[in-house]
C-alpha cells in the first residue's frame, strides 16, 4: 500500500523581498491554493509446488489470487497460475555415457499473468474546478469534467505457452537454447478514442480486443580459456510477430498533422501499424499532373505524387495503407569478453531488423512549417526542373498542404547495428604495486555508442518514443518528434583495490 497527501499555495507581489518574510499571505497579489490525496493497494496471495522424480522429471506449479485497489467491485480480484515440465535427458541411460554431452533438456510451460497498469481512479470521472464560464461579460470560475471513468474496468490478462531445449557440450564449453513462445493477451487496458461531442475530457480506459506475439528466441555461448589467454563469445536472437487479434474499433496514435494520425491499430496488424499514403514520386509536368489521380486545384510540377490505391481517381484519406510498424521483426545482441595476460577486452554489440520510424521532425522541416530552414539532404535533393529529382519537392511555402501529408515520405528502414559498449583494460601487475601496499589496479578506457551501422537518416534509430501523455503507448512507438539521441561517450579511469 502507498500513498501521500499534498498541499500546494502561491502567493507573488511581496513588498518586502526578504527571504525570513516570504509567507504565504504576505503578499499583495493573487493568493492559489490547492490539495491531492491519493492511495493506491496491491494485496497478493501466491504458493507454489515444486515435483522431482529421479532428478530426471520435472514439475513446477503456481497459484496467485491478486487484487488491485485500480479496479472496485467484483473486478478486483484476479487468479493467475502457472505450470511448467522439464526433461533431463542427459540422466537417461541412453545418453548418460556420451561423452561430449554435458547437459541436455527439454522444458514446456503454459501460465497467466495479470496487468493493473493504469491510472488510479481510473473507474471513476473526474472534475476540476480551473474553468471560467462566461455570464454576460463578467468570467464566473466553476467546475469542468476532465475524465471520463468506467466502472468495468478489469484485469488485463496474458495466456502464454513456451517450449525449449537447453544444451551443453564439450564440457559446457559450447551452451545454447532454443525457445517458442506464443502470448496472448485479452482484455487489453487501452484508451477509448472520443467522440468530438464529449469535448475536453480526457478518454476512459477501457478492456477491448486481445494481441498476440509469438516468435523464437535463439541463444549460445562458446567460451575458450588457456593459462595466460582466453575468450567468451555469445548472442541471441529473437524472431518476433505482433498481431492484433480481436478488436471492438480501430484506435489510432502519433497525432502528426490536425486530425491525421500515423498510425492505426486493428485486426490483422502489429499494434501502432503506420497508416499512411504512400509516395510514388514528383510530378515532373502538367502532363503527368493531368494523367494522375487528383490531388487539388494547386498541384504544380515539383509537387509530390501519390498512389491511388483504391482506384477512384483521387487522393485522399481512403487511399492510406499500412506500412509496417516500429516492432522489429528481429532483435540481437552480441557480446565479446577476451583476456590476454594482464589485458582484458569486452565488446557488446546489439541490432534491430524489420522496424519502421515515422520522421515527424522532417515533416515539419521539410514541409516548411518552420519556414524555410531546411535539412541539408532536402537543400541538396530537392525538385529545381523537369528530371532533377524524384524524391524530394520543389520548395514551397504555400504547397506544404500536399507534400506534406502524413505519407511514406517521412516513413525510413529504422534498422540498425551499433557497436554499444566497448571496454579495454590494463591490470598492473601485484609486484610492481606491493610497496605501495595496494593489492590490485586497473586502468581501462571505456566507450558507448561508438558505431551504428543504418539507413536510418535521423539523429537516433535506437529511439522508441512513445506520446505516453496521450496514454497512447506503443500505438505511437517509433515517431520521431526530434528526439535527443543517445550520447557517444569515451571515458578513462582506474580501479584501485587496498
Amino acid at each position: 500500500k502507498n500513498g501521500g497527501k499534498g498541499l500546494y499555495a502561491t502567493d507573488s507581489d511581496f513588498p518586502i523581498e526578504q527571504s525570513e518574510l516570504l509567507f504565504i499571505g504576505n503578499g499583495l497579489g493573487n493568493k492559489t491554493s490547492s490539495q491531492n490525496e491519493y492511495t493506491s493497494t496491491l494485496a497478493s496471495f501466491f504458493g507454489r509446488v515444486n515435483y522431482d522424480f529421479k532428478e530426471k522429471y520435472y514439475l513446477s506449479g503456481t497459484l496467485r489470487r491478486d487484487g488491485s485497489s485500480r479496479f472496485i467491485g467484483d473486478n478486483k480480484w484476479g487468479t493467475f497460475y502457472s505450470i511448467s515440465a522439464g526433461w533431463l535427458l542427459k540422466q537417461e541411460a541412453f545418453l548418460k555415457d556420451v561423452s561430449w554431452l554435458e547437459n541436455l533438456k527439454l522444458r514446456a510451460g503454459y501460465g497467466a499473468i495479470g496487468n493493473q497498469e493504469i491510472g488510479l481512479y481510473a473507474y471513476s470521472d473526474r472534475i476540476s474546478p480551473y474553468f471560467d464560464y462566461p455570464f454576460g461579460n463578467v468570467s464566473n470560475s466553476g467546475y469542468a469534467q476532465t475524465a471520463l471513468g468506467n466502472e468495468d474496468l478489469k484485469w488485463e490478462t496474458s495466456f502464454q505457452y513456451n517450449a525449449g531445449i537447453d544444451a551443453e557440450i564439450w564440457k559446457g564449453a559450447l551452451a545454447f537454447s532454443v525457445d517458442y513462445f506464443y502470448k496472448v493477451t485479452e482484455d487489453m487496458l487501452v484508451k477509448a478514442p472520443n467522440p468530438p461531442s464529449v469535448g475536453y475530457a480526457e478518454s476512459a480506459w477501457i478492456n477491448s480486443g486481445s494481441v498476440m506475439n509469438t516468435g523464437i528466441e535463439l541463444e549460445a555461448n562458446y567460451r575458450h580459456n588457456k593459462k595466460d589467454w582466453g575468450y567468451t563469445i555469445g548472442g541471441n536472437l529473437t524472431f518476433l510477430k505482433n498481431e492484433v487479434l480481436k478488436l471492438d474499433a480501430p484506435l489510432f496514435g502519433g497525432l502528426v498533422e490536425s486530425g491525421i494520425y500515423a498510425t492505426r491499430t486493428e485486426v490483422g496488424q502489429p499494434i501502432g501499424s503506420f497508416y499512411l499514403l504512400e509516395m510514388e514520386g514528383i510530378f515532373q509536368n502538367q502532363t503527368e499532373i493531368l494523367l494522375s489521380a487528383f490531388q487539388g486545384n494547386t498541384i504544380k510540377p515539383g509537387d509530390v505524387k501519390f498512389k491511388d490505391q483504391n482506384g477512384d481517381g483521387r487522393i485522399d484519406n481512403l487511399d492510406r495503407i499500412h506500412m509496417g510498424s516500429a516492432i522489429p521483426k528481429i532483435i540481437g545482441g552480441l557480446n565479446l569478453s577476451a583476456y590476454y595476460k594482464n589485458f582484458d577486452l569486452n565488446v557488446f554489440f546489439q541490432g534491430a531488423y524489420g522496424n519502421k520510424i515515422y520522421v515527424q521532425v522532417n515533416q515539419d522541416i521539410e514541409g516548411f512549417y518552420r519556414g524555410f530552414t531546411v535539412t541539408q539532404r532536402y537543400f541538396d535533393e530537392r525538385w529545381t526542373g523537369e528530371g532533377s529529382s524524384n524524391t524530394q519537392p520543389r520548395p514551397s511555402w504555400t504547397s506544404k498542404s500536399n507534400n506534406a501529408r502524413p505519407s511514406s515520405r517521412f516513413l525510413e528502414d529504422g534498422s540498425y547495428i551499433r557497436l554499444k559498449n566497448l571496454q579495454l583494460g590494463y591490470t598492473i601487475p601485484e609486484k610492481i604495486l606491493a610497496m605501495a601496499g595496494v593489492s590490485k589496479t586497473r586502468l581501462y578506457v571505456s566507450g558507448t555508442n561508438l558505431l551504428t551501422l543504418t539507413k536510418f537518416t535521423g539523429l537516433d534509430p535506437e529511439m522508441t518514443v512513445s506520446d505516453n501523455s496521450k496514454n497512447e503507448g506503443d500505438r505511437s512507438a517509433g515517431i520521431d518528434w526530434g528526439t535527443y539521441p543517445s550520447a557517444m561517450t569515451i571515458m578513462f579511469g582506474i580501479d584501485i583495490t587496498f
